[in-house]
């Protein structure tokens, strides 16, 4: 899971409430681009945004409230994931420790917690500053226990632009697929990790008796066939594959080794496929153009029978 933890210093601007109206407008594409390339995405705030102040004496309450914005903030609140405060997220820290993060030496919250959590978290941050057009921050910091001091300084993943998520595209890809383990957590995920594919009733089956030790394998290949149907644009017979696709031969194809039931619950042959590891290792497609979606009809080793002649295997 990719956490989007919110720079609440952006908010400390002299902004004016039409700039700051703007400033949102943009915070928000930048969120629906992060959740657009991992739709299990999650921002974080110290408090909720509703009681931010994000101009001198204008609250983003006061913005959501506007009848021009309301288009804008439905995707706040009825599709991206929120959490307040950051301690909900955040590892208990020892008992006898304290810390300080500042940013240009102003104690910071957000960037903090991105810091902390640095391998899953993305900070964000409205567009109201040039300190904050840049896709890595620097935070000082100062850690204090008992008997040990220490202090440095981190870089922090950042992003308030569309050019910044760009920069962080695949980590963020590959951040959100990282949780994904085993066949199981692929299939109660797919609509997170894999949101340009369709997968027939068969392959929750398929993927629940997935072995382990090919669950990284079969997740990498998805992700990459989910990034083709991503970018399959109208018109264009196929998508640019960006891994090895081939047909199944015709005489699998006429023996019926491909046929897989479809959604309307009639068999057809998905004949292209892509091979995963450990051998012989096949997921099964066919493509929807109309929709411009890639629909998965198995996932497992490659179909043989005993009957099969080995030259058609």
């Amino acid at each position: 899971m990719v956490l989007m933890f919110f720079n609440e210093k952006s908010c400390e601007s002299e902004s004016t409430q039409d700039e700051a109206r703007q400033a949102m407008l943009s915070f928000i594409k930048v969120c629906r681009q992060v959740w657009t390339i991992h739709r299990g995405a999650t921002l974080v705030s110290e408090v909720r945004l509703e009681d931010v102040q994000i101009a001198p004496g204008y609250y983003l309450q006061q913005w959501r409230n506007e009848p021009r914005n309301r288009d804008a903030w439905q995707f706040m609140r009825r599709v991206l994931q929120r959490k307040a405060p950051l301690s909900g997220v955040l590892p208990k820290p020892p008992e006898d420790q304290e810390s300080v993060y500042c940013f240009e030496g102003a104690p910071v919250l957000g960037l903090a917690a991105a810091h902390l959590m640095n391998s899953t978290s993305l900070a964000v941050s409205l567009p109201s500053a040039p300190s904050w057009d840049a896709s890595w921050l620097k935070v000082d910091y100062e850690l204090l226990d008992e008997d040990h001091y220490a202090e440095g300084s981190a870089d922090v993943r950042h992003a308030s632009s569309h050019a910044h998520v760009t920069e962080h595209e695949q980590w963020i890809r590959d951040t959100g697929a990282a949780s994904a383990t085993t066949g199981t957590d692929l299939w109660d995920k797919w609509t997170e990790l894999f949101p340009y594919l369709q997968f027939v009733p068969g392959v929750e089956q398929n993927l629940k008796d997935l072995a382990d030790v090919a669950a990284p394998s079969v997740r990498d290949e998805l992700l990459r066939l989910n990034t083709a149907a991503e970018t399959w644009r109208p018109g264009e017979s196929e998508p640019a594959w960006a891994v090895k696709v081939v047909p199944e031969s015709e005489s699998r194809i006429k023996l019926g080794l491909v046929n897989f039931t479809d959604l309307d619950g009639v068999k057809w042959p998905f004949s292209l496929h892509v091979r995963f590891q450990p051998s012989p290792g096949r997921i099964h497609f066919r493509l929807i153009g109309e929709e411009g979606r890639i629909r998965v009809g198995y996932i497992g080793r490659k179909r043989l029978t005993d009957d099969v002649p080995r030259r058609a295997r």
